[in-house]
């Protein structure tokens, strides 16, 4: 009989209002001290070169076109480039003209200095996200 009255307090006790239940805090992550320069250099085609400052939290005097989900994407992956969270689909054209990314500065504290080719403008979306969607 001790059995079922103790699984009976346990269904009960879970079957509690979600009113009674402390409401659950949902803050993203503090975005990291950065101020970074990312250059995009296209093989061929129109706009070749194309530079901007990314700086995170706050913007600078020329911010990039995407900040703030720019600094997300940068800070879910912890500074390293390597690890940008990307995008799952991206316009993809015929072009495959090699494009060359580079960014150079500091991300919370630590210098950055990075450049990767990638085949074209799609592999780079997918790889990167709204970093260097400029």
């Amino acid at each position: 009989m001790k059995k079922i009255v103790l699984a009976l307090g346990a269904v009960l006790a879970t079957a509690a209002p979600a009113a009674a239940l402390p409401a659950a805090t949902t803050t993203p992550p503090p975005v990291a001290d950065a101020h970074v320069r990312l250059t995009v250099t296209r093989a061929v085609g129109p706009a070749r070169n194309a530079s901007v400052w990314l700086d995170c939290p706050t913007p600078g005097a020329a911010p990039h076109p995407s900040r703030e989900a720019a600094c997300a994407d940068l800070a879910a992956a912890d500074g390293d480039f390597d690890r940008l969270p990307g995008r799952g689909t991206a316009y993809c054209s015929n072009d495959s003209s090699l494009v060359i990314v580079t960014a150079d500065g500091t991300y919370a504290g630590r210098e950055v200095h990075w450049r990767h080719v990638y085949a074209d403008d799609c592999a780079l979306a997918l790889a990167t996200g709204t970093v260097f969607d400029f």
